[in-house]
């Protein structure tokens, strides 16, 4: 049995989501960036303190008549040329079971406090209401990254019909080896062979999100 993980921490988002209305295969998921106008960005406000833009990442979630009743957030690093889960065996952070993802809504949002390089702060807000915190701790930094630049990207567009079952990378951030700037995207979780920010970092770490049926 899963360890369950919920907390009274409030994300207010000012009302500023939306419904999707795709139409898409019964038993997936819908999983999108919201992209946020500059407005909106200084409306939002995230464990008591106001988010400026390129530091705060939201993402809204909803199922297409899914059979899937749980959320995951994992976390890995690049470790030994390969996705290695953080702390755990699974690298699991955040975990919400037995839930209604059919009904309205959930978000996913992650903030960084200050510099590109700054712990990030995860909160999930799930369509029953309820919320989860935490933090993500950047585990394998060390002196090496000290003045070092780190490329942040996320999801460029809407998945519409996500399978349950399906990993996603929603975050990726990569610690510059030198003083190049390597473009980094998310599917370099899926491909780290190929991407040149991976294989030439200090240190990479990438976040991501799946959607269960247990």
């Amino acid at each position: 049995m899963k360890k369950r993980y919920a907390a009274g921490l409030a994300l207010a988002l000012v009302g500023i989501l939306s419904g999707c209305g795709q139409t898409a295969a019964d038993n997936t998921m819908h999983l999108a960036p919201v992209e946020l106008s500059e407005e909106q960005e200084e409306l939002i406000w995230l464990t008591g303190t106001s988010t400026t833009a390129n530091t705060f990442f939201l993402y809204e979630f909803s199922g297409n008549h899914t059979d899937a009743n749980g959320m995951e957030i994992h976390h890995y690093i690049w470790k030994d040329s390969q996705w290695t889960p953080y702390k755990g065996r699974d690298g699991l952070v955040s975990g919400m079971y037995q839930m209604d993802l059919n009904g309205q809504p959930g978000k996913i949002a992650l903030r960084r406090d200050g510099e590109s390089t700054a712990t990030l702060s995860i909160e999930g807000h799930y369509p029953s209401d309820e919320w989860s915190h935490l933090k993500g701790e950047p585990g394998g930094v060390s002196d090496q990254t000290e003045g070092r630049f780190a490329t942040i990207s996320t999801m460029e567009g809407p998945i519409d019909d996500l399978a349950v079952g399906v990993e996603t990378p929603i975050l990726i951030r990569v610690f510059h080896k030198e003083d190049t700037i390597w473009p980094v995207s998310v599917e370099a979780f899926n491909d780290p062979e190929n991407s040149e920010a991976v294989q030439k970092s200090v240190y990479a770490e990438v976040y991501t999100v799946i959607f269960i049926q247990e």
